[in-house]
């Protein structure tokens, strides 16, 4: 009995350090999601990870975040190998998409020799920790993030409110102190931002200091599509001294500050109905720029009324993006009680006032179905499939209930001596209905796998950036399991190329959306995994008959012009001169946009060159959106229809959804597609060029147990290309 007593005292002291080490490991392994712990449903979202360095250290460990998609199944991201910080701490930032309401996600080190490797079955768990997203917001919840301490920015948000209740929330994250980029492997560097609809930016947030990876990914953000609002005056100085790449941001060099002699123009710009006091005009300064008459953007307020006076709000066109720049500091305690700054600041931002929204506007409800949605379920299309009628299967249900009761209960009753015959008759009934369900589910589906896709395809001409929106739909006729990864189409000559391939959800909190109270359960589920890179998924489960959707996102850049414009404006506002198609595909039934007018092209083939001269001349770009028509002496717009699936005309509508009029037009919100709509690049000295082409990516699905894609059936491709061209003045 002692010696028993003994033995088990002197593995309890032994265990002792394994477990105070294992616990204090525990405790540093953290993880921080979100900006602020704010995290948007249905987009993507940094995660940082600091892991000790007696987990790390080996070269063989690697880091990975796991979360659910809207079917609750878990999806594993690419590992990464984490970078020491210092003496005893190593970190890595990563990238998750959260699919569900359960507002959690899975963090661990994994220990693996191929990393590469296509079977996580070869990977170690070491260490594991359930993360909890502080604050989970829904994905149609509007985010504008504040970098700075503008105080106007939460109450221009509240005048903005919505007829429900709704307002975009400011979130205002704390600066990254420690240098820590984010892989490559993730996809464009913008999706850091993904979550946000809007950006303020303070120049006395950046002379305090903000991480040069930051401020990378928000260039990268801007050029992808997004709005930026650069409040800098008296501040400029020290901004770009502290940080010299904000310079690119601006339109035009910085050169010096000069005292404001009056604010009349401000305050006719904000609306105010109260001036601000001389005293405070009288101690605030402007930056001017080298070489006024030549600035990038459109002038919208200046301090006089010629080219030559110093401009105090421009808009430029960034990209895809654009960025809005205001050379006074909105953020110093002047403006603070100032109340011409709340409307100040609606203005830049370009947020409209509900309040005067007309048409269907009140008929989109957030949550519910919209344009991203709209085109979900179009692309959810399959060649010989389609949903069996309720009819046809209530019948064939009251038909073997009849033939049960009361035609084979008859049968029974009819006679005692050949009651033994219902032996037969029950299990024939059940075979001949069998037979019958089976037949007829075979007239409404085909054999083999089908792939369904649609797609943006955007390049910018001034910077040569490409930007790459795709979706797919994949139907399977039989269970399986099989590999998706997405790439840009090799006859595009792109080069320096970065993609991200996901599921892609219904909308809001529709079934199967990621704001659904219950996931969405699938009838093939099983966790599956990223590759080696955010690219490609693979040992993706999914059921007989049925289908599941992806979206791809890339940005990559054109070694050669696309489209040699001479495009230029004449005195009426119109324009005038040559376009050239050099790239290597055609362009069918295409239009040029600018202004709010419209220029019907046709068909570019390869080295065509179009004259507006030779065309029709411009016509409403509104009116062809909306397909405007004559009834009794008055045009009058088609009205939308929800229930549309020609995938063509939701993203020709989606990619110019403010130029039709939003929601007022549409009665639907765009949900995931905001960020293709150009409408914004029109009043900014920019052309767009639309027609249609051949698929920008190329969706590569294949089985695990096979080598070729044989028994995949293409359904068919729609895919819209979009130039963006400089307006020579």
């Amino acid at each position: 009995m002692i010696p028993r007593q003994l033995i088990l005292c002197f593995l309890f002291l032994i265990a002792t350090p394994v477990v105070g080490m294992a616990t204090s490991d525990s405790q540093e392994f953290s993880a921080e999601i979100g900006l602020n712990g704010f995290v948007r449903a249905g987009h993507w979202a940094p995660v940082t990870l600091r892991i000790p360095q007696s987990l790390a250290q080996p070269s063989t460990r690697y880091v990975a975040v796991e979360a659910q998609d809207p079917d609750g199944q878990w999806l594993r991201s690419p590992l990464i190998r984490p970078t020491s910080i210092n003496d005893t701490q190593w970190a890595a930032r990563l990238l998750v998409k959260i699919g569900t309401r359960d507002s959690t996600i899975r963090a661990m080190v994994i220990d693996t020799t191929e990393p590469k490797a296509d079977r996580s079955h070869l990977t170690k768990v070491v260490a594991s920790k359930i993360v909890p997203i502080p604050r989970l917001l829904e994905s149609s919840q509007e985010v504008l993030m504040l970098l700075g301490d503008l105080e106007n920015a939460t109450r221009a948000s509240r005048l903005a409110t919505r007829e429900d209740g709704s307002r975009m929330l400011v979130v205002s994250p704390e600066p990254r102190s420690e240098s820590l980029p984010l892989s490559s492997v993730f996809g464009p560097p913008g999706l850091t931002f993904d979550g946000i609809d809007k950006a303020i930016i303070c120049g006395s947030a950046v002379a305090r200091g903000i991480s040069d990876d930051r401020l990378l990914e928000l260039d990268a953000w801007i050029r992808e599509g997004g709005d930026l609002l650069l409040i800098s005056g008296m501040s400029l100085p020290a901004a770009i001294s502290t940080s010299p790449s904000l310079e690119s941001w601006l339109p035009g060099k910085f050169s010096r500050l000069v005292p404001l002699r009056r604010a009349s123009a401000l305050e006719t710009y904000a609306r105010s109905s109260r001036p601000l006091a001389r005293r405070a005009i009288e101690e605030l300064q402007i930056p001017i720029f080298e070489n006024l008459p030549k600035l990038q953007g459109v002038i919208e307020a200046s301090v006089g009324g010629t080219e030559n006076d110093p401009p105090l709000v421009v808009r430029r066109a960034y990209g895809f993006g654009r960025i809005t720049w205001i050379g006074i500091d909105l953020d110093i305690r002047t403006f603070a009680s100032w109340p011409g700054t709340d409307s100040l600041v609606l203005k830049l931002l370009d947020i409209e006032d509900s309040r005067d929204s007309e048409g269907r506007a009140g008929e989109a409800r957030r949550g519910g179905l919209d344009l991203a949605g709209q085109l979900r379920l179009a692309v959810d299309n399959y060649l010989s499939v389609s949903v069996i009628p309720f009819e046809l299967i209530a019948l064939i249900g009251m038909l073997y209930v009849a033939a049960l009761f009361p035609l084979d209960w008859w049968v029974a009753r009819r006679s005692e001596r050949f009651r033994w015959i219902t032996w037969l008759t029950l299990p024939l009934i059940v075979l001949a209905f069998t037979g019958i369900t089976w037949s007829t589910t075979q007239q409404f589906k085909s054999d083999g796998w089908q792939i369904h896709t649609a797609g943006v395809f955007d390049i910018d001409e001034a910077t040569q950036t490409c930007r790459s929106t795709s979706f797919a739909g994949i139907w399977a006729s039989n269970n399986g399991r099989f590999n998706l990864s997405a790439n840009p189409v090799q006859d595009t000559f792109r080069e320096d190329s970065r993609s991200v391939v996901s599921w892609f959800a219904a909308s809001g909190r529709n079934i199967g959306g990621p704001d659904a109270l219950t996931p969405h359960p699938s009838l093939a589920g099983a966790p599956y995994e990223y590759g080696s890179s955010a690219a490609r998924l693979q040992n993706i489960s999914i059921a007989a008959a049925s289908s599941q959707l992806f979206e791809a996102n890339s940005t990559s850049r054109l070694p050669t012009v696309s489209i040699q414009s001479t495009l230029s404006r004449t005195g009426q506002g119109t324009l005038r001169g040559t376009i050239t198609n050099q790239l290597h595909v055609s362009l069918n039934d295409c239009v040029l946009m600018h202004a709010g007018w419209l220029y019907d092209i046709g068909t570019l083939r390869p080295g065509d060159t179009f004259d507006l001269e030779a065309g029709k001349g411009p016509r409403s770009l509104g009116a062809f959106l909306t397909k405007k028509r004559a009834v009794k002496e008055r045009n009058v717009s088609a009205r939308w229809k929800s229930d549309d699936r020609d995938i063509s005309r939701i993203l020709e509508v989606a990619g110019m959804h403010r130029a039709t009029g939003g929601s007022e037009y549409t009665g639907l919100q765009p949900g995931r597609l905001k960020h293709i709509d150009m409408t914004h690049l029109l009043a900014l000295d920019r052309i767009i060029l639309m027609g249609k082409g051949p698929s920008a990516t190329k969706w590569l699905v294949q089985k695990p147990s096979e080598s070729g894609l044989k028994h995949f059936k293409d359904a068919g491709d729609t895919t819209l290309w979009r130039i963006v061209l400089e307006l020579r003045n």
